[in-house]
């Protein structure tokens, strides 16, 4: 034993200094290794990009595979017409998480530098894609490209018309942005959402300018019940959107993502990061993972902020923006009756609707003590010189008739002084009714000297009737799902598909016909199955007891005479 220490020392003394020698041969190496031997990530460096537009150093810009083509050159001229890029069949890029990682950088100044261009996005989006893949949105090039090239084309006239609109309402939801600390362009989302519409009404059922789901818009302060729905109201709806946003950016720290998340929602996106192990929106579009919508959601709205910034260069002329709105306010009673405004005020009642889209019947909300509505600028004064007339003169209460025999709608019309159109639409009612239906009567203007010629039902009784007849809508619907519905004088395709709840060109292959195809009276049509289940009108079925052949009962005071 003692002859084999002397080698076991020198054995533990030989390792120790090949030990040391390797870590200082790793040291010095690490020490001088230049950054070219990484081009992955020194390509995306911030030190590579224009130091007026910093590149993320997290999401470092490579070219996509296939080297795309660059933008096309704008030929000779004034307005500049693209070509149509070239096919969009890219190779899914799935890659192993070994490899993903070796593709990022992490450290503190990586984070500064994404913030600085998170900031500046879309500060000068259209010198940026001039730029092409060497601009602030490479990877985006094409699909940007894609979208010019669509807006000067085939969607010419509807693009025009959006910027039309947008003189009308850009001034006010920039202002509201701003307030939040928000880029003012993100007005665009909302030109590529519904062309600034309030009106606009999606497959999804997403409403307004801003095309909030009922769920989100709840989340957001908004409400949306029989009487209004506030994702229609472009001030209101607005002010959810910009909190929506505020709250997006905070959650990803970058305005793609951000907008890409207004489009597919949070989680897709946070899911797609999650997997993909880039927060870089170029680079998650690679993949298969995310729907082509969302693929092209932020390049279609950098195109359509590009054209809107200079319509000239891009062919667009001689655009007649509309003029921006103003508008006073003013707090009314709730149940005034829109027409009645108008004898009292001289507004019109489709000005009214037009200042307050919000608003879905013939009067402010009678379920709420008081209401703010918008009226034309300058008419405050005017408004409080008349508020009592308006209290009395445009006041509705609400009644309840039972139907006798030999009673019809246009009877009980005539003798409540109620347009028919608003008997059917207080009760849920397409035809005649049956003997003994209880109906709510809205009656407009009677005074508190008078005596109420009828039961008078309160709001809490309206709101459940309300609630039963959205009921019977939606069951019409899905009872008319693959079942047939007879045409009726003055029906045509589009008004028997929102009815139904179906889209026009479904029910249109449906029974072979075009979407403009004229059809008889007395035809039957089948309704497909698998619909979508919007439209804004109740069905037929929900209207007549079920199978378009009897009156009906009112859905509405089934509840509201408990």
């Amino acid at each position: 034993m003692g002859r084999r220490r002397p080698a076991a020392l020198f054995g533990c003394v030989t390792i120790i200094v090949g030990i040391l020698a390797f870590s200082a041969q790793s040291f010095g190496a690490d020490s001088a290794t230049p950054q070219s031997a990484w081009p992955e990530l020194t390509q995306g460096s911030s030190a590579s990009a224009p130091q007026s537009t910093p590149a993320p150093a997290s999401a470092p810009r490579a070219a996509a595979p296939g080297n795309a083509p660059p933008s096309p050159a704008a030929p000779s001229g004034n307005v500049p017409v693209l070509s149509a890029p070239a096919s969009e069949k890219e190779q899914d890029l799935v890659l192993s998480p070994k490899d993903v990682d070796s593709r990022l950088t992490v450290g503190k100044d990586a984070e500064a530098d994404e913030g600085g261009a998170a900031d500046t996005f879309f500060a000068d989006a259209p010198g940026e894609i001039g730029k092409g893949e060497n601009g602030l949105y490479a990877g985006l090039t094409d699909r940007i490209d894609k979208n010019v090239y669509y807006f000067q084309n085939r969607g010419r006239d509807k693009f025009e018309l959006w910027l039309s609109r947008s003189g009308k309402y850009s001034v006010m939801m920039r202002g509201i942005l701003e307030k939040y600390g928000l880029p003012g362009d993100l007005i665009y989302l909302a030109l590529i959402e519904s062309g600034f519409s309030p009106k606009a009404y999606s497959r999804a059922r997403a409403c307004g300018p801003w095309q909030f789901i009922q769920g989100t818009a709840r989340r957001y302060g908004l409400k949306v019940d029989w009487w209004i729905d506030e994702r229609r109201d472009y001030e209101k709806s607005t002010h959810a959107a910009a909190s929506y946003l505020r709250d997006l950016y905070g959650m990803f720290d970058s305005w793609p993502l951000a907008a890409a998340a207004y489009n597919a929602g949070e989680g897709k996106i946070m899911r797609a990061v999650s997997r993909y192990k880039t927060d870089d929106y170029s680079k998650l579009i690679r993949h298969r993972y995310l729907k082509g919508e969302t693929k092209d959601y932020v390049p279609k709205m950098l195109a359509a902020l590009s054209i809107a910034k200079d319509p000239e260069k891009y062919g667009f002329v001689d655009v007649r923006y509309e003029e921006p709105i103003a508008f006073d306010k003013m707090i009314v009673p709730g149940g005034t009756e829109l027409a009645a405004m108008d004898r009292v005020l001289g507004l019109p009642e489709d000005t009214l609707k037009e200042y307050n889209p919000e608003l879905r019947r013939f009067c402010t909300p009678p379920t709420q003590a008081a209401y703010e509505i918008r009226i034309p600028k300058g008419f405050a004064p005017i408004a409080a010189e008349r508020m009592d007339q308006i209290r009395s003169e445009a006041k509705v209460t609400f009644l309840l008739h039972t139907v006798k025999k030999g009673e019809t709608l246009a009877s009980i019309s005539d003798k409540y002084g109620t347009p028919e159109p608003i008997l059917r639409e207080m009760n849920g009612i397409k035809r005649g009714v049956a003997r003994n239906a209880r109906l709510v009567i809205p009656v407009t203007g009677l005074s508190d000297e008078e005596a109420v010629p009828g039961k008078e039902v309160s709001p809490a009784q309206l709101t459940m009737a309300h609630m039963r007849v959205e009921e019977g809508i939606r069951r019409g619907r899905a009872k008319a799902k693959g079942r047939t519905v007879r045409v009726h004088k003055g029906d045509t395709l589009t008004r028997i598909a929102a009815d139904v709840g179906v889209p026009v060109g479904e029910l249109a292959r449906a029974n072979g016909l075009s979407s403009d195809s004229q059809i008889k009276a007395g035809k039957r049509l089948r309704v497909p199955r698998g619909g979508s289940s919007r439209g804004a009108k109740a069905p037929r079925q929900a209207a007549s007891g079920g199978d378009g052949s009897r009156p009906a009962r009112s859905l509405a005071m089934a509840e509201a005479t408990r």
